[in-house]
């Protein structure tokens, strides 16, 4: 038991150390991709927390196999360079031993990725995609920030306003067309301030101007026209409103993919099954590619397992793709892929532990 938790705390420490690096590297470059896409207008900054937080289970989902077989390799090889793996052999440590010690928290991280893969990650994507659905039916008035000129969607329009009210009321306001071909005449208003009224029985909304000027007129010409008002109403051109109603498969429930015959819902249930199966692959294949000497150093063998790994990932998505689009019958599926990497990790592992040699001096 001694030795039990004595490996189970090195690899679950250092799981959750490289898991944790990877995916700030990962989130990283996702959040930069958004916080593009909020400086060009698509997204309300103050989401972009909410949706890497809703997309966390997926990255989760992805990182931890990964994360676990490094765990391994780094973990074990150093026990191996510095002849603890050989003190514990001497003592009566097996290989099997090894790999049923190993395995269990293997399965402890199998059941966390399944948690996720199950559950938590298509309920997150379903919020992130509602987000973000919500984000892109806003109109050109929720776009608008204080101090700060924007544009609409169209390009034809810029505004400004100096300050928002708790009520959502302009002040200070600015909006002129943009963009016009030469001759055509430019539209400003400045208004001192402004608020939204919503028309309930046309489902319209109106922008409600106090207190400014329209000057309307043609760039390079005097004939400018100048009107005072104290009230002036602009209809607010809505966007094209989508409603979301959860269609794409990766954001399904398991429950409703289990009552699913389609393709696309076998495919997607193989794919989130897929993932803590991957942590069982790859554990067995860690422990044979984890073997080092101290001359060849711990991290020997970390750059070949690494491209073991996105090479198993590549057949699964292959084979994803595969059964979608027919190509390959659900009842092989995903489920061939894993049982030939596995096949391929039960044959590293009985070479290095010299299973083959003695079952073939038997079998003669």
């Amino acid at each position: 038991m001694i030795i039990l938790r004595y490996l189970s705390r090195e690899l679950l420490q250092t799981t959750f150390a490289v898991t944790l690096v990877l995916m700030v590297v990962i989130m990283s470059g996702r959040f930069v991709r958004y916080l593009a896409e909020s400086a060009a207008g698509k997204f309300d900054p103050s989401v972009l927390l909410l949706i890497m937080y809703y997309r966390l289970p997926g990255f989760i989902e992805l990182i931890a196999p990964l994360g676990f077989m490094v765990a391994i390799l780094m973990a074990y090889g150093r026990l191996y360079a510095e002849q603890e793996m050989t003190v514990l052999f001497s003592c009566g440590m097996s290989q099997r031993k090894l790999v049923a010690y190993t395995y269990l928290p293997a399965v402890f991280v199998a059941l966390l990725v399944g948690l996720c893969s199950f559950w938590l990650t298509p309920s997150g994507l379903k919020k992130a995609e509602l987000i973000i659905e919500q984000q892109k039916n806003r109109n050109d008035l929720d776009l608008m920030k204080s101090g700060q000129f924007q544009a609409t969607k169209d390009g034809k329009l810029v505004s400004y306003t100096e300050s928002q009210g708790p009520n959502k009321e302009l002040r200070q306001v600015f909006i002129s067309s943009t963009g016009v071909a030469k001759g055509e005449q430019v539209i400003t208003i400045k208004s001192g301030s402004a608020e939204r009224i919503n028309n309930s029985d046309f489902q319209q909304q109106y922008l409600l101007f106090k207190d400014g000027f329209r000057y309307e007129g043609i760039p390079g010409e005097q004939n400018y026209r100048i009107v005072k008002f104290e009230g002036m109403a602009q209809h607010i051109q809505r966007s094209e409103f989508s409603s979301f109603t959860a269609k794409k498969i990766t954001v399904k429930p398991t429950t409703e993919l289990l009552g699913s015959e389609t393709l696309a819902a076998q495919a997607e249930l193989q794919w989130r099954f897929s993932s803590p199966l991957a942590v069982l692959t790859i554990t067995l294949l860690g422990i044979t590619m984890s073997y080092t000497t101290p001359r060849r150093g711990r991290y020997a063998m970390l750059f070949p397992s690494i491209i073991i790994y996105l090479l198993y990932l590549v057949f699964l998505n292959a084979a994803r793709a595969s059964v979608e689009e027919s190509k390959l019958a659900p009842e092989l599926g995903l489920w061939s892929i894993h049982a030939l990497f596995l096949i391929f990790a039960t044959f590293l592992f009985s070479l290095r532990a010299g299973m083959l040699k003695r079952f073939f001096r038997l079998s003669v």
